[in-house]
């Protein structure tokens, strides 16, 4: 926040927004390493306990359009103020959870919180800076925070189970709480409309939002139960039919909640493409070789949590960066090289593992996929937001978020898949489960070269500077 441009009020907000975008994403996976010492207290069994994780994934991940669309029409200041308030709510009422329904309640109420916030708080960011390299430094900060939460998630929740447990649910509050003192300074006001208020598409929110909230608990339960459980596939097929009547009613309506428009945008769409698989093919990954560091070398929760601090530290150094260039040069080629080099560390890791030292092996996996991850993440948000108009912004940052979140869990269950299925065809699973992440890091790297030129708006920018 030194730059001069980010001084005074815009760079409060600026600090503000990428505050609570870090809270967001660090709750994915803060909690993952708490699991012992919380199925030790409460006494919850293996297959409930995994809930703990992902109700926050399931509120994320099936609210992001709905939370999107509400802060467009209801204001994106007065959604994030809001949806913030009920995120510190939530953090404190964690701390005193007595049972594992009350626990998974409160993860599910800070996940449904965190799809409001997110997207009205890119939303905010857009509103307070204007188009241009100033908008691509601050969009940059902003990606690299959010991407160092989830990343560093796991070390910042290993610190505070040495606490307690309890203490990865509550450790945001303070955060969030000042936060919300210091917003109504900072963040400027909704602007006053001038005409009515767009009708509200509720038969649009009551067939998606469910129709996501399926979808996911469908994925995520195959990666615990099984893709034959009833749960499964009776939600699969719930999601499916929900989701195609969503797409007739919104083709048919006069103020759809997501103008099926929005999907013809061709670097939206292939920016939530990539990120969906990307994002997707790292918790993959993350997963793989979390359970590795633990079941075979034996290191503790803490310890391989901190395996993963070396890309969170490319990431917040290096996505701002990245963020400028992508949008001074045009985004593809950043993605594609970002996406390329996480497939070279998974082969990497692939044809290294059990060979090398353990401590070398995770320091030269982590060089390429921090420094991927670093590129990959901003080139893909600055590519969905191009060309947005202002009130569709929440709309388009609820689709960016939601491909993130959506994507992590259908790979992650896959990914779950082959490493429960390979022994079965004599494979070691470690190694199975991270080359079938290798081999689709591979092919989103070619999908990812496919994507759009750049726009007529990156000479605008080239030619400014």
């Amino acid at each position: 926040m030194s730059n001069p441009q980010f001084r005074g009020a815009a760079g409060l907000a600026l600090l503000l927004l990428c505050t609570a975008n870090f809270l967001d994403a660090m709750d994915v996976s803060t909690i993952g390493v708490a699991l012992p010492a919380i199925q030790a207290e409460l006494g919850m069994q293996a297959t409930s306990l995994q809930w703990a994780v992902s109700a926050y994934v399931l509120g994320y991940g099936g609210f992001l359009l709905l939370g999107g669309r509400v802060a467009d029409i209801f204001g994106h200041r007065r959604v994030f103020l809001w949806s913030l308030a009920v995120f510190a709510a939530a953090s404190i009422g964690g701390g005193f959870v007595d049972s594992g329904p009350t626990l998974i309640a409160a993860r599910l109420v800070k996940g449904i919180a965190a799809a409001f916030t997110a997207p009205a708080a890119l939303a905010l960011l857009l509103a307070v800076f204007g188009e241009g390299p100033q908008r691509a430094k601050a969009l940059g900060l902003f990606a690299s925070t959010g991407a160092a939460g989830f990343v560093l998630g796991m070390v910042l929740g290993g610190a505070a189970t040495l606490i307690s447990w309890r203490a990865t649910l509550v450790m945001g509050a303070p955060v969030a709480i000042l936060t919300l003192l210091l917003a109504p300074i900072a963040l400027p006001l909704d602007a006053r409309r001038t005409g009515p208020r767009p009708g509200f598409d509720w038969a649009g929110a009551i067939t998606i939002t469910p129709g996501l909230l399926l979808f996911v608990f469908g994925i995520t339960n195959a990666a615990s139960a099984g893709w034959a459980d009833i749960f499964t596939w009776g939600s699969l097929v719930a999601a499916i039919v929900l989701i195609i009547a969503f797409l007739a009613i919104e083709a048919r309506h006069k103020d759809p909640m997501v103008p099926l428009a929005m999907f013809r945008r061709a670097r939206l769409t292939h920016a939530n493409i990539v990120g969906f698989l990307y994002q997707g093919a790292y918790i993959g990954f993350q997963f793989t070789a979390t359970l590795y560091y633990q079941d075979v070398y034996g290191w503790s929760a803490f310890a391989t949590g901190f395996c993963f601090a070396g890309a969170g530290a490319f990431v917040m150094f290096l996505a701002p960066r990245f963020a400028t260039l992508a949008q001074n040069r045009g985004t593809t080629g950043f993605m594609t090289a970002g996406v390329g080099l996480q497939a070279l560390s998974y082969i990497f890791w692939v044809l290294s593992v059990g060979h090398i030292d353990p401590i070398l092996l995770v320091i030269l996996s982590q060089i390429p996929l921090g420094l991927g991850y670093a590129m990959t993440f901003p080139s893909i948000q600055v590519a969905a937001l191009a060309d947005i108009e202002e009130d569709k912004s929440g709309l388009a940052s609820g689709m960016f978020f939601a491909a993130f979140q959506i994507g992590g869990g259908v790979v992650l269950a896959a990914t779950s898949a082959v490493f429960s299925g390979a022994p079965s065809f004599g494979w070691e699973p470690y190694s199975a489960a991270v080359a079938f992440v290798a081999t689709l890091a591979v092919l989103i790297t070619l999908i990812a070269a496919l994507g759009p030129k750049p726009s007529p708006a990156v000479d605008r920018y080239q030619a400014a500077e």
